[in-house]
């Protein structure tokens, strides 16, 4: 069985969606999906120095969905988005 965890976006992170939400209109939509993703498999991501993960995920230039780097961690109840950077898709 899958575990649920809590997403927590630190204050940075969350910036960094705020500021970008009028450049993409389905960015929204691309974080909950990336939250449900690594709330269910976590280390799905490229595991980094001590507690910290790596995951990319893809875009669409063609829909204006943006492409999501961030740099996360977790335990057994919660995923922490430390930081995440947002770009155009190619």
């Amino acid at each position: 069985m899958t575990t649920m965890r809590t997403v927590v976006c630190e204050k940075e992170a969350q910036q960094d969606i705020d500021s970008n939400s009028s450049s993409f209109a389905r960015l929204e939509d691309s974080v909950r999906a990336l939250e449900w993703r690594l709330c269910r498999k976590p280390n799905d991501g490229v595991h980094r120095k001590g507690k910290f993960w790596l995951y990319r995920q893809k875009g669409s230039e063609t829909l204006n969905i943006p492409e999501i780097s961030v740099l996360y961690s977790f335990t057994d109840d919660q995923v922490t988005f430390h930081a995440i950077y947002i770009r155009r898709a190619d």
